[in-house]
């Protein structure tokens, strides 16, 4: 299953830090890759007092049990709740094969977090592979035991010579097979005690881009397991399967690796540790360096997987509208996985989902308090449970769920769905009046249509709608129309006007994306003309997302009567100029994002007086 390692291994990852204790070193399987597997155990390495000393000595926030095949230990429970006394998170690594209800619920008992069973296919083709008659079968049944007590699985498939030709059905399989599966994750064995059972690493990033296109095809969440070897630069589309790396920066030392020539000119080269080495000479001519700023900017985290989730799965805000009190807002994140890739989002769209129990106390504790409650994502309909979310925040108090997606997935079903749950505002995305421009906004095509069946089945169900127009270098011609094109088509929509904002990383501060204010004024103000006589609402010119009030067209008078911005409400993410501190609506305007003014600069603005 795993690589041989010393006796217990610690492998410091971008997902967590994790520890790895080894309990055992035979397995009840064969497989031709694994070089963990040993014709016997040895009895010093596999004295429970030995394991024991093991597991007290990993200083980790996640320990994972494994082997060899941990199942064959009778004590293991035992183990799993000498593990849990550290109060961390315990994982089990297993083929499940020799798991019944009895010893799965035991397991559970004991504290066990989560189950990763290896499954290297699927039927026929997995018994060849473990060279265990029936194993496939014995292994489904331990998995579904494992599920009725309630213990977390995910799937773990190495990419081998074996199954190379088949793994891609794998997450059709298992789609079908009703198992609660939380993750596929996938791994690129580079040392085997058979090395023709290995694949090259080119022809394993071949096989790797199939599997993640169908488990997207089939909603499986995908990850690469952390000690894999496979470096983005050898992917067709590195930007397309970011979210199945976790590249930290400073993150270039791992023992046994070395970067190569081609490794200079690459955007990631600090935080990516090359190639295993003995692999160096048959991968010099193969590594496409990554040279686009957006592609490394998608491989980066900030510090850890499960520190960067808790830090974007719900972000406050104080929602102000003229006239009105000022209330609490809470954006939760149901899950960062997205079917669009417009290049302004600042989600991390590659982040896993966050634990279901994390995302129900997000909306739990705002609903509470009254707050408007928006689900949004990545595409939060990319989440099997969004109806049952929406309902949850309703039901503990939310005044208001909005919900933020691009409504490429819903149908008259899902629509009526959403509105029986407590839906009380659909927040669209949907940035141009056709397909070739919003299409090539989002990077997506042939979602403008599905998004225009999406606000058809929503509009039909009731649901009041707001659409998100966030202007750019490309659409900001298109707005006047745009406002004629949906007054038409649906009566009473509302239009929220945003801005591109270099807010994070993972925006792009070019002048190819951002245009300037002036450039981007006439065009709204002809906008606002179109939207007045046709009764189309425009708002968003209160929040940070929109622009500095001094430059709205027209109608400064009701931002007069904002509440004003607490201190430092901004986090520093916006600047103010020497026309901001002679304006009366300071305090009411969120002022200069510092990443637009250290692209265009600040002498666009210009002082408000009330009345003049």
């Amino acid at each position: 299953m795993a690589e041989r390692t010393p006796e217990w291994g610690m492998v410091a990852t971008a997902r967590r830090r994790t520890a790895r204790v080894y309990v055992d070193e035979t397995c009840n399987q064969n497989c031709g890759f694994c070089n963990r597997r040993a014709p016997r155990d040895r009895p010093d390495f596999v004295d429970a007092r030995a394991v024991v000393r093991r597991i007290d000595a990993a200083d980790a926030s996640t320990l994972v049990l494994t082997g060899g095949e941990p199942t064959l230990r009778r004590d293991l429970p035992a183990l799993v709740r000498r593990a849990k006394r550290g109060g961390g998170r315990v994982e089990l690594e297993t083929n499940a094969a020799l798991l019944d209800d009895a010893s799965a619920t035991a397991l559970a008992a004991a504290g066990l977090d989560l189950a990763r069973v290896h499954l290297p296919a699927w039927g026929a083709a997995c018994d060849a592979i473990t060279r265990d008659p029936g194993g496939f079968e014995a292994t489904l049944a331990g998995a579904r035991a494992l599920a009725r007590a309630n213990v977390p699985l995910e799937i773990a498939t190495p990419i081998v010579r074996a199954n190379a030709d088949v793994v891609a059905d794998l997450p059709r399989a298992l789609a079908g097979s009703a198992l609660p599966i939380e993750a596929l994750v996938i791994g690129v064995p580079t040392d085997a005690p058979d090395a023709s059972a290995l694949l090259p690493l080119p022809d394993a990033a071949r096989v790797v881009e199939a599997v993640e296109a169908a488990a997207r095809r089939h909603d499986l969440p995908l990850r690469l397991d952390p000690h894999t070897s496979l470096p983005p630069c050898l992917l067709e589309n590195a930007a397309r399967l970011a979210h199945l790396f976790s590249l930290t920066p400073g993150g270039r030392e791992r023992a046994g690796h070395a970067q190569l020539a081609a490794c200079a000119a690459c955007e990631v080269a600090d935080r990516c540790p090359g190639v295993p080495t003995a692999l160096s000479e048959s991968l010099e001519t193969a590594l496409r360096p990554i040279t686009k700023d957006h592609v490394r900017r998608r491989l980066s985290l900030i510090s850890t997987v499960d520190e960067q989730i808790q830090r974007e799965l719900f972000q406050d805000e104080i929602q102000r509208r003229p006239n009105e009190p000022p209330r609490l807002a809470r954006t939760v994140r149901v899950n960062f996985r997205c079917n669009q890739s417009c290049r302004f989002c600042f989600v991390s769209t590659h982040l896993p989902t966050a634990p279901d129990a994390d995302v129900e106390a997000a909306i739990v504790e705002a609903a509470r308090q009254g707050a408007t409650i928006a689900i949004s994502g990545g595409e939060p309909t990319l989440n099997p449970r969004l109806v049952e979310l929406v309902a949850l925040a309703r039901r503990e108090g939310a005044s208001l769920v909005e919900l933020q997606t691009n409504a490429t997935r819903i149908d008259a079903a899902l629509a009526g769905a959403l509105a029986k749950a407590g839906v009380g505002l659909a927040y669209v995305s949907l940035h141009g009046s056709s397909a070739a421009l919003s299409d090539g906004i989002t990077g997506a095509p042939g979602t403008f249509d599905k998004t225009v069946c999406g606000l058809d089945a929503l509009h039909a169900a009731g649901v009041p709608l707001r659409l998100s127009f966030v202007f750019c270098r490309d659409n900001l011609e298109d707005f006047p129309g745009y406002v004629e094109w949906v007054a038409a088509r649906w009566p009473g929509v509302e239009v929220g006007v945003s801005f591109v904002a270099a807010s994070t990383d993972m925006v792009p501060r070019t002048e190819a994306l951002i245009p300037r204010y002036s450039d981007v004024v006439p065009r709204l103000a002809e906008g606002m003309r179109r939207a007045a006589a046709l009764g189309v609402r425009l708002s968003g010119f209160e929040s940070l997302c929109g622009l500095p009030l001094c430059l709205v067209p027209e109608g400064l008078e009701p931002f007069f009567e904002l509440a004003e911005a607490p201190d430092g409400y901004d986090g520093g993410e916006v600047v103010r100029t020497e026309a901001c501190a002679a304006c009366d609506l300071r305090g009411r305007c969120f002022g200069l994002r510092r990443g637009y003014a250290s692209l265009h600069g600040t002498d666009e603005l210009r002082p408000v007086r009330r009345g003049a």
